[in-house]
């Protein structure tokens, strides 16, 4: 069985929509069949959003009162939307915990329809790796940034109605490809000549191609129930910074000299940052958060779980889902 025989003529739901993981699922959900309706924000910059009349668009915000009777005949919910940057830590639990009580406490009420719900968290609920040694589904999380704590809460949220709703949870690590700014940041200055590398300490992670996160999404939904309700997915590898940076030296047929930053700098960013930001709307490119985020030595995670009970298997490796990354850059004039 695959990830497609099940979506045909199916009815999604799709919170985030327009976001950079929600509008890629729009898409491959529309690939392969379904009706879509993409619940998005008032603000929400809506270029990404497929155009197809096969999109239905609805604007909800989540944190209030807003109907969302599209979950009456919904088939299937992807709860992709929340927040990856903010100013403070209510902020983080509002985008990500208290909506999610709000959205789930509507599925009861008037989505009895759902066969499945795939709730979006992040490698971050669970926390850096300990020893080196990859995440599992069994082990104990310790998240270190606001952004983790919440979505761990939103975790939690979604456990709780796991016992009336079909809920399944979905732990990526870093997601890259089209559409993906932060990364199309490090890439540039690739391009340029530039191999930032903070600090000297040793870096693994864990990564997973977007086109392959959004297929075992997919999955997910078309194979529930399953036994467990929380699962990782990665491309199966590890890797170090240098990988990346090799790897993309290459594609990218330059020669980039190393530019390390010493730790002991970035309090000082990260301030300078936040300064900055509380005179405007948006939150900080860089603040302490992000600073506990990037100086841990070990963001790794199995997904053998996933692999082995949905019968999955990425279909881009490292050298493929950059090589495709940066021709997007590059006709998108990214790069």
């Amino acid at each position: 069985m695959n990830g497609t025989s099940s979506l045909k003529n199916a009815i999604a739901v799709v919170t985030g929509a327009t976001g950079f993981i929600g509008s890629h699922l729009v898409d491959y959900l529309i690939e392969h069949g379904c009706i879509v309706h993409a619940l998005v924000r008032e603000t929400s910059d809506r270029r990404w959003l497929n155009k197809s009349d096969q999109v239905k668009v609805h604007t909800v915000d989540l944190l209030n009162n807003s109907p969302i009777n599209c979950l009456q005949k919904a088939d299937y919910l992807f709860h992709c939307a929340g927040l990856t940057k903010a100013k403070t830590r209510d902020d983080y639990f509002s985008g990500n915990v208290d909506s999610c009580e709000i959205l789930y406490e509507r599925c009861v009420s008037i989505g009895a329809n759902l066969k499945a719900i795939v709730h979006l968290s992040s490698l971050a609920a669970a926390g850096p790796s300990i020893n080196g040694e990859p995440a599992q589904e069994k082990n104990s999380c310790n998240p270190v940034t606001y952004y983790g704590e919440s979505k761990l809460a939103g975790e939690q949220i979604a456990l709780k109605y796991a016992s009336s709703l079909p809920i399944v949870i979905i732990r990526p690590p870093v997601v890259y490809g089209p559409r993906e700014k932060n990364f199309f940041v490090y890439l540039k200055a690739l391009s340029k000549g530039w191999n930032i590398k903070i600090g000297t300490s040793r870096r693994e992670l864990s990564l997973v191609y977007i086109a392959d996160l959004v297929r075992a999404m997919a999955q997910a939904v078309v194979l529930y129930p399953q036994k467990e309700k929380i699962y990782y997915i990665t491309d199966g590898e590890h890797y170090l910074w240098s990988d990346i940076s090799n790897s993309a030296m290459k594609i990218l047929n330059v020669r980039a000299k190393k530019l390390v930053i010493p730790e002991a700098l970035l309090p000082l960013f990260s301030y300078f940052f936040e300064t900055l930001a509380w005179f405007g709307s948006k939150p900080p490119l860089f603040d302490r958060q992000r600073m506990i985020d990037i100086c841990q030595t070990s963001w790794i995670a199995s997904p053998k779980e996933f692999f082995e009970s949905h019968m999955f298997k990425p279909q881009n490796d490292l050298a493929k889902g950059l090589q495709e990354t940066i021709d997007w850059g590059k006709t998108n004039n990214w790069l």
